[in-house]
């Protein structure tokens, strides 16, 4: 008989905590603050690319951008400006040029403090090879942004306008 009442007792306690935690349940409370508007941003810089500087120049990443290592940083480089359209061209980087000399590559990394735009080559580089006043269009793309399904297509944007478009959203511009 003992038995019989601890196995009731076993099967009630559970029963009966379960109930008087789903009946302490009381109304929401007000809603919180709103979190930080996840939007993808972007930064101009001027490089100079020379053997001085070992042909990289470094940049901090601007106090108002917060870089996680799961976000995605994507460079451009302002290739031309066509005066009587009043429009910008710019290219992607890594950008790879076949010169007489071999294999040249402009290209970029990054941490969540600093970006860094260098030039690699297959054979050494020279004078001939240095850049000045490049303008660089840094985009900042929040993890949050970014799908599974999108990823490829986000690091392959062509240009800030079709990143915008992959992305669905406009980029703000800050200084």
């Amino acid at each position: 008989m003992k038995l019989n009442s601890l196995k009731h007792r076993i099967f009630f306690f559970p029963l009966l905590a379960a109930f008087f935690i789903t009946a302490c349940e009381g109304p929401a409370g007000p809603e919180g603050p709103p979190g930080p508007e996840v939007i993808p941003v972007s930064f101009e810089f001027e490089a100079d690319l020379l053997q001085d500087n070992d042909f990289e120049f470094f940049r901090e990443i601007p106090g108002q951008i917060e870089v996680f290592g799961s976000d995605v940083m994507l460079a451009y480089v302002l290739e031309d400006y066509i005066e009587e359209d009043d429009l910008e061209v710019w290219r992607q980087l890594p950008l790879t040029d076949f010169t007489e000399n071999g294999t040249r590559v402009m290209s970029f990394d990054h941490t969540v403090t600093d970006i860094r735009v260098f030039l690699d080559a297959d054979y050494a580089l020279g004078q001939a090879d240095e850049f000045e006043d490049l303008l660089i269009r840094a985009v900042h793309v929040p993890a949050g942004l970014v799908s599974e399904n999108n990823m490829q297509k986000v690091q392959q944007a062509a240009s800030v306008r079709e990143l915008e478009s992959v992305l669905g959203t406009k980029i703000k511009q800050v200084d």
